[in-house]
């Protein structure tokens, strides 16, 4: 047993190391989502004393970034185009969730329909998904539980992105609707807002000549959004 240990140990460790190196325990700002009937539960933690509006301006760009980056064919020039017009025309953020699930719905064969509605049915005449957000209540069903992670190598941040399970189909684009609105909501000097909605505006704009399910997408493009946008993180 001791001889069998020790082989284990040898042979485990190297990737131990490697998996530590991928750890950030220092992470900036973490988004921890838990999807309920009718709402996400919405945790944010940071490393800061007090959370910067440019920090939360900037995270929820990376985060738009790996939305596109990992989303479904179908929804990408949906929600792209539905968030821009949204974005410019002012829309109400609340409002704006509950928008993309129409549009998105719509897209479902009829069979991931049907296995929506079925999923939801038990908790409301009208089986629709969370399309709102609370910081303080925890949901009594879950349906999935997400956290995005940001951290800094160097003077640039970078996002990990986890997903243990759930309808992802419907709830990642539901989340990009209900961060804005959270956001919107946080920001302590409101005129950020016009920053916020500037850096949307320029990363959709960008998506029409790069590629979003690149790298230069994924990583390259959101940093350079940051950058000319002047977000202070």
């Amino acid at each position: 047993m001791i001889l069998f240990r020790f082989i284990f140990a040898i042979l485990i460790s190297p990737f131990r190391w490697i998996t530590n190196i991928f750890k950030h325990k220092d992470n900036v700002l973490e988004w921890h989502f838990n999807y309920g009937p009718s709402f996400v539960k919405v945790q944010t933690k940071y490393k800061e004393q007090f959370l910067a509006d440019d920090l939360l301006i900037a995270s929820y760009i990376l985060f738009l970034a790996r939305y596109f980056y990992i989303c479904d064919d179908r929804q990408i020039n949906i929600i792209k185009d539905s968030l821009l017009n949204s974005v410019k025309e002012s829309e109400k953020p609340k409002e704006i969730t509950v928008k993309f699930y129409k549009s998105i719905f719509h897209t479902l064969s009829q069979a991931e329909q049907n296995a929506v509605a079925a999923l939801f049915r038990p908790f409301s005449f009208l089986p629709t998904p969370p399309l709102t957000y609370s910081e303080n209540e925890e949901p009594k069903h879950s349906f999935a539980k997400y956290s995005f992670l940001i951290f800094k190598i160097g003077n640039q941040l970078v996002a990990n992105f986890h997903m243990s399970y759930g309808p992802d189909i419907i709830l990642l684009p539901l989340t990009c609707g209900i961060l804005y609105e959270y956001i919107t909501n946080t920001i302590r000097n409101k005129d950020k807002k016009e920053k916020l909605d500037q850096s949307i505006i320029d990363l959709l704009e960008a998506y029409k000549f790069i590629d979003c399910r690149s790298f230069e997408g994924l990583r390259e493009l959101p940093v350079k959004i940051i950058n000319k946008n002047n977000l202070n993180y």
